[in-house]
């Protein structure tokens, strides 16, 4: 009997729907209530998908705006490119029109910058030679000596980093620097020919320079290489928050048309589970009265059997 039984075949899940059913089994309530279960995981699986379908679209959809996007920015990068070369190019041939050559141009730009160059390094080699001077004839720790020093570190504090100043700033730097060394001379003429305005120009002097060199301190530190950009990056956050703006607007509006077919779809499947939920209650109303009546007519015919023996 045992090995009768292990020799039986087992049925796998996946082959119900494929086995021969009889209408007793599909009427059942158990088997309505699993068809049931599985029509909503059908319905979920469907949704689920769908939304992957969704995202997957939208995906699609931002890679391809992103791609427009950097497209656009190489091709506003080319003209700009394009226009600067072309710009340069033209202003060459208006400056060749009147015979003057590139190789002038430059020179002249040049030219400015080496006269100043020259000029400011020579002072600077004059500063130099006055200290050892002063030192030489009064001595490094004499009065003259220091201040002829300070002066000369001002210098260097007005030659360096020209680069990091803004334009105005700068030339008055340089004017101030040229304007150094013959402060220094009139300090030393004073200083040697014993002159009674020596005591008196020399506070002015020290303030003066102590001035210079607070202004060139404030105006290096002050210096920003990005306030020309400042102006292009406000462009852009303005830019960023009206897109962050619209993009919210959009998504609001795409969330309650979202919510919406929700609710119509939800309210639909409550339609759909209640029809179903009646149709399962009237089989069940219906088989449970078959089998009463069933039970009925088989009580009635032993009734009738046993009536027709006794007569």
């Amino acid at each position: 009997m045992d090995e009768s039984r292990k020799e039986e075949p087992s049925i796998s899940v996946n082959d119900v729907e494929y086995l021969p059913v009889t209408k007793g089994v599909r009427e059942s309530m158990r088997v309505q209530k699993t068809e049931y279960i599985r029509q909503q995981m059908r319905r979920r699986q469907e949704s689920e998908d769908a939304l992957m379908v969704q995202l997957l679209e939208e995906q699609r959809v931002i890679d391809g705006l992103q791609k427009k996007i950097n497209e656009n920015l190489e091709q506003t990068e080319e003209a700009s490119k394009y226009n600067k070369e072309f710009k340069e190019s033209m202003n060459a041939q208006i400056y060749a029109l009147h015979g003057i050559s590139e190789d002038k141009l430059e020179g002249m730009r040049e030219y400015k910058n080496a006269y100043y160059q020259g000029s400011a390094f020579s002072l600077f080699l004059l500063s130099a030679a006055m200290i050892v001077l002063c030192g030489m004839l009064h001595g490094f720790q004499s009065q003259i000596c220091v201040f002829m020093l300070a002066y000369t570190g001002i210098e260097g504090a007005l030659l360096a980093q020209k680069q990091k100043r803004w334009k105005m700033v700068d030339w008055l730097c340089k004017l101030l620097y040229l304007l150094m060394f013959p402060a220094m001379m009139v300090m030393f003429v004073c200083y040697e020919l014993a002159y009674s305005k020596y005591r008196i120009l020399m506070p002015y002097a020290t303030i003066a320079g102590t001035g210079i060199l607070i202004f060139a301190a404030i105006s290096y530190f002050l210096y920003s290489p990005y306030r020309k950009v400042k102006k292009h990056v406000r462009e852009a956050k303005n830019h960023i928050e009206d897109i962050e703006k619209i993009a919210r607007k959009e998504v609001r509006k795409n969330e309650k048309a979202r919510i919406k077919q929700e609710k119509k779809v939800r309210k639909e499947l409550k339609k759909e589970d209640r029809q179903q939920e009646r149709a399962i209650r009237k089989k069940e109303r219906e088989y449970s009265l078959k089998g009463l009546f069933g039970k009925t007519k088989d009580d009635t015919n032993d009734l009738t059997e046993n009536s027709a023996e006794d007569n």
